[in-house]
């Protein structure tokens, strides 16, 4: 059943429409039932039915019962050398309590991956527990359901109690309760870890796997005394177990009852941990843990950790409800960070960080941003859950937005809203967003897999910056304490979350929302929210001091088909608050706000001159794009030249984003671009810069075979050039946004074959060369170093990238992508050739980088793909036709695309003929780019 976002709520009564027979077999054993097969049928037909959804959707469990607590014993075997056959298995034991909501003969919970060995129902309403004799078991692996039928039904209103014996693995691939091997000291060791999000704690104990099932649990993990054991709560029992698989006395730690929370948010390590400790301002017991010769690094995450956690406690004036907060450090672990309540998990990059390891500013941020994104999720996310993934934004939306404010706290120096917010989760929704294959921030899904994505995070975050921006920081910082106050220790969707907004709205305005500005919160969020996509605002002048503003779907590719039948839309319309001001007023700090509700608008620029130029979308809280008349647009970048403090850096730094993709999408003259961009040869803020660097690969592929490019390198260069002379190559790792400044300021010099950058480079690689295991390089600046100076020398260079990314693991990819840097056609030509043969080299990859590491290598890359067409086919079946649709990007002369029709012609019979035709379509967009644009941009430079 497909469900729409705003009836969440109602699925799980609406969803039993579809039936599902369950043949089970007929045997009573009250105490013992083995696992058995659901093959064999029972004398007498259950008429009972289970709750089964489509396909599209997924199935969700049946509503008869809600759990509400669990006793979890576990016991996992780690140790290689001691297991024997119990290596890699899970011994567990698990209790579940539930409440009966409906009459029913099936208790249906979630397993996956292990084997029932034993079950008992019991009947805990009286002073004394009723054994009840059951009837047998079924499994649905689609679901990876299991079924138990109690021989009587079970009555609505009375507790019951399932306990379960079971073996399930650790041989997961870095989720469910998997197991991992690390060095330490030279010595190899082993752990266990948990990564439970989104369906995998039926992985390591029977459950109800959904995150509306909320409920307490009582852990107890088993394990060899020298290891340490860690959970959601703190040990409140040591004890000790006899083993008699391993003839051993183990260890056994309980933990403390945890608060009333999902399944995924449990979590479990046993491990060769230490850790440091404290106790935040607020009185919460603090410790970071890792392997004991790493700790000297583990400081930095404690002192930031216990700021952020208190300061989100007083924020939202709700206290940390655990006793103790433990971030660990998993040398194995797949996702970036996991939010377990009270049991954080990171990968030691994001959790681990020392001046004294040599450390980049870059790490420090990483680490201060995934602690605050992961201590935020204490309140959203655990203490308030989404009701079903589908809003999986709830939690991640806020947990990308909040991240900037606590990194604030403890790093002020990196400027996080003023710099990096834009930089990171604007910038990365505009990218996937203006596809036609995006999709909606909330939509249906069956499990959790397809929410988490640019869309789900960055344009989640980037949702609450539009409200911030219209509701102000205060009014909708006091909706969320409301709303979490309202559904504490509870399940939401985002219509939960309008309806607090709007009484927020209500409250603030003294009357209702929608009477006196026409929409609610549901009403203006549901285009942000329930359709793909963002609009692009085009602003007219009219007359002095009247603005036309006009509305639509913005497309990167003006062909390009929107794919939305699974999702639907709402006419690609948007709310859009429109903030707006003008050279005479500059009203950046207070701005004036017009809306555009799903259709036009007229903004008016009160005391205005013709003379003024005007501006849109202050500080770019909205999520848009900004198209001005070329007037306005002439007017803003002499602005920039004479005084370009006079416009603020993220409204500089829209201004040089949106220029340049809208030339792009050829919704305006690139040369626009070129002249806004000028003035940047006086810009010493971060993040105008970045502009310029995030969105300067297209402008360079379409003019690198042109006579152009000479005058577009230099201009890119000249431009560059005094940052590049105040900043340097000296690196300080106490610096804060000024290292963003200078490895940007360096990398955009060397591509663009600055003489002294390029020198610099050249010496740095040389220096290493001579001295192989001492590299020195700036690791943040590897990449562009090894290609810079590829490109400048000659076969020595290239020669000791070859052999050393044999055996440097580290650099290998570095080093890889920078050999096709080489302008020695023939070194081109050879690489391609043994990447063929598939042992050392992929020739996908290796093909790859050599088309989009230079001109000369675009242009052997092609024919070289060409004439081996048939061997590439080989390799990677059908899939190889991607190879060739991938230079279409950068394909823009009538020859590409006579080139690109003969290999059509050649292999007719390929497999989907509308991948070519696509890229065909993008090969003559380039074109029409390159016939609207080039003789303008080469006049524009030949004019400096």
């Amino acid at each position: 059943m497909v469900v729409s976002g705003d009836i969440m709520k109602k699925t799980r009564s609406n969803i039993m429409q579809v039936t599902l027979i369950l043949f089970l077999l007929a045997c009573i054993r009250e105490s013992k039932c083995d696992h058995v097969s659901s093959n064999e049928k029972m004398p007498w037909l259950l008429n009972e039915q289970m709750a089964v959804v489509d396909e599209v959707y997924g199935g969700l469990l049946p509503t008869t019962l809600e759990p509400y607590h669990y006793k979890v014993w576990l016991q996992p075997y780690l140790t290689e050398a001691k297991d024997g056959d119990k290596f890699l298995d899970l011994d567990g034991k698990v209790d579940m309590y539930f409440y009966c909501l409906e009459d029913t003969f099936n208790i249906t919970f979630h397993i996956n991956q292990m084997t029932i060995s034993k079950y008992e129902l019991y009947d805990i309403s009286g002073e004394v527990e009723k054994l009840l004799p059951t009837a047998g078991n079924a499994s649905n692996t689609e679901w990876d359901w299991y079924t138990v039928t109690s021989m009587g039904s079970l009555q609505a209103g009375i507790n019951y109690r399932l306990y379960v014996e079971y073996v399930a693995t650790l041989d997961h691939p870095n989720n469910g309760f998997y197991y991992g091997t690390y060095v330490e000291n030279s010595i190899l060791k082993e752990f266990v870890g948990t990564q439970f999000e989104s369906i995998d704690a039926r992985k390591a104990f029977p459950c109800f796997d959904e995150p509306a099932y909320k409920a307490t649990f009582d852990s107890a993990l088993v394990y060899r005394p020298e290891y340490v054991a860690l959970s959601n709560t703190d040990s409140i029992l040591n004890d000790t177990y006899y083993d008699p698989n391993t003839d051993e006395v183990w260890s056994v730690t309980y933990f403390a009852t945890t608060v009333k929370m999902s399944t995924y948010l449990n979590a479990y390590t046993v491990g060769d941990w230490a850790c440091v400790e404290s106790t935040s301002r607020n009185g919460v017991k603090f410790r970071v843990w890792c392997q004991p010769s790493l700790l000297y690094q583990a400081e930095y995450a404690l002192n930031v950790g216990m700021t952020q956690l208190s300061n989100f406690e007083d924020l939202w004036n709700v206290p940390y409800p655990m006793t103790k907060m433990d971030m660990s450090a998993l040398p194995v672990f797949a996702a970036g960070a996991m939010e377990n309540w009270g049991l954080v998990f990171y990968q030691e990059v994001y959790l681990l960080y020392s001046l004294q390891a040599e450390h980049t500013p870059a790490r420090r941020k990483a680490v201060a941003q995934v602690v605050a994104h992961e201590l935020i999720h204490q309140w959203f996310g655990n203490w308030v859950t989404m009701e079903w993934w589908s809003h999986l934004w709830l939690n991640e939306g806020f947990a990308t937005y909040f991240e900037y404010l606590g990194t604030q706290w403890v790093e002020p120096g990196f400027e996080m809203y003023e710099q990096f917010f834009q930089a990171g989760p604007q910038y990365s929704t505009f990218a996937k967003d203006q596809q036609g294959d995006s999709h909606p921030v909330i939509r249906d899904v069956g499990s959790s897999g397809s929410m988490f994505s640019t869309i789900t995070y960055n344009k989640g975050g980037c949702i609450l910056k539009i409200m911030d921006g219209f509701l102000g920081v205060n009014l909708m910082f006091e909706g969320f304490r409301n709303y979490l106050n309202q559904f504490a220790y509870d399940n939401a969707l985002s219509d939960d979350l309008w309806a607090i907004l709007t009484a927020a709205v209500d409250l603030d305005m003294g009357g209702s929302m929608k009477d006196i500005l026409g929409y609610n919160m549901k009403e203006i969020m549901d285009t942000w929210t329930l359709q793909m996509g963002f609009p692009v605002v085009n602003l007219t002048r009219t007359s002095t001091t009247a603005i036309q503003a006009d509305q639509g779907h913005f497309l990167l590719d003006p062909h390009d088909v929107v794919e939305d039948e699974e999702y639907g839309n709402l006419g690609y319309v948007w709310h859009v608050p429109l903030t707006f001001t003008h050279q005479g007023e500059q009203l950046f700090h207070n701005p004036n706000i017009d809306w555009l509700h799903l259709t036009s608008a007229v903004l008016t620029l009160d005391g205005a001159t013709d003379k003024d130029w005007y501006i849109a979308n202050i500080n770019q809280t909205a999520l848009i794009r900004v198209n001005y008349d070329l007037d306005n647009w002439g007017k803003l970048a002499q602005q920039l030249l004479v005084d370009y403090k006079a416009i603020p850096p993220r409204n500089r730094a829209h201004l040089i984003h949106d220029a340049l993709v809208l030339g792009q999408a050829q919704q305006l003259d690139h040369v626009v671009a070129m002249e806004t961009i000028q003035y940047l040869f006086l810009e010493t803020e971060y993040i105008p810069w970045h502009a310029y660097e995030d969105e300067q690969l297209y402008t360079m592929y379409m003019l690198w075979r042109t006579s152009t490019y000479g005058m577009y390198q230099n201009y890119i260069s000249d431009l560059v050039s005094p940052n590049y002379a105040s900043l340097g190559w000296d690196f300080d790792y106490t610096e804060d946004v000024d290292y963003y400044r200078r490895l940007d300021t360096l990398r955009i010099a060397c591509d663009y074959n600055h003489v002294d950058c390029v020198a610099n480079a050249t010496n740095q690689y040389a220096a290493w060369m001579a001295d192989p295991d001492n590299n020195k390089i700036e690791v943040n600046m590897r990449s562009t170093v090894y290609c810079t100076a590829i490109r400048a020398g000659g076969e020595t260079e290239w020669n000791f990238a070859y052999n050393r990314q044999k055996t440097d693991l580290e650099e290998r990819s570095r080093l890889r992508s920078a050999m096709a840097c080489t302008q020695l056609d023939y070194l081109l030509l050879g690489y391609m050739e043994e990447s063929l043969a598939g042992i050392e080299f992929n020739a996908r990859t290796t093909i790859g980088y050599v088309r989009d590491n230079s001109a000369l290598g675009f242009s052997i890359s092609w024919t070289f793909t060409v004439e081996n067409f048939v061997a590439l086919e080989g390799l990677y079946g059908n899939t190889a036709y991607n190879i060739v649709w991938a230079f279409a990007d950068i394909m823009n002369t009538n020859k590409d695309l006579l080139e690109l029709n003969a290999f059509g012609d050649l292999y007719s019979n390929m497999p989907d003929v509308n991948d070519f035709n696509d890229a065909v379509k993008r090969v003559e967009l380039n074109i029409g780019w390159m016939n609207r644009n080039e003789a303008d941009i080469d006049a524009f430079l030949g004019s400096l």
